[in-house]
């Protein structure tokens, strides 16, 4: 099983593949072409500096998928977690010039079995990031104030990808990670699980799925894991 965590900065990312690989014992696989090429943090931002100083979008792009690809061939030997998948590649890499590339790199080799993507709004996220350290690096980040998640719902939009969208608005981050364990939990007991939660936590729904305590998403997927099939009928509904 591949599962990849996507969002923006301090929406709790780390937090979550940290519990979720000691956990369910799967190894994570952070920045995917930081390990497929083993660099350490300087070589990596050298590279970055390089490849986005010089070089065309297309080449930048292709650094990221190439990692993107190793990964998802690491994946078919033994289970994975990504920390940032094909969703964060496209989200800060795809552009009009090389969206074609990404388009071929969709089709050819498809995605992970389940991408989770954690959202916050801004103001949410620069919270936790302070609290967290109010002297955190990414606070100097012009981006953290700008970024939104449109261009994550393009890509999952544009080629279907299968996905579980937690609004962790109002919950912490143990309610997030103690949420997906369980949604994943019910995701491996067979396909009308999966349906179930394909339908519950779509895009879509982020809003309304946000107004939804913790403690009652928890019930619901309780009453889901009785009966699927009804469960499922009441969310098409």
């Amino acid at each position: 099983m591949i599962i990849s965590v996507e969002g923006l900065d301090g929406v709790g990312k780390s937090s979550l593949v940290t519990k979720l690989s000691q956990t369910m014992q799967i190894p994570v696989i952070e920045k995917p072409i930081k390990f497929l090429l083993e660099l350490t943090p300087r070589q990596s931002e050298n590279i970055k500096e390089k490849i986005y100083g010089k070089y065309s979008a297309d080449i930048q792009a292709m650094y990221y998928l190439l990692g993107y690809l190793s990964a998802l061939e690491d994946g078919e030997k033994k289970d994975y977690i990504f920390d940032r998948g094909f969703l964060s590649t496209y989200y800060f890499s795809c552009c009009e010039e090389n969206a074609k590339l990404f388009d071929f790199f969709a089709n050819e080799y498809g995605f992970p079995e389940v991408t989770i993507l954690l959202y916050a709004t801004k103001d949410t996220r620069v919270k936790r990031i302070q609290s967290r350290n109010k002297k955190d690096k990414d606070l100097n980040k012009s981006r953290i104030y700008m970024d939104d998640y449109e261009k994550f719902f393009d890509a999952i939009q544009r080629y279907n990808i299968p996905h579980i969208a937690i609004n962790t608005e109002h919950i912490t981050q143990e309610e997030t990670c103690d949420l997906v364990l369980n949604i994943l939990n019910l995701w491996r007991q067979g396909e009308e699980y999966k349906d179930f939660v394909l339908n519950t936590y779509r895009i879509d729904k982020l809003s309304q799925n946000g107004k939804i305590s913790y403690l009652e998403q928890k019930e619901i997927l309780k009453n889901a894991f009785r009966n699927p099939e009804k469960a499922v009928e009441r969310v098409k509904k």
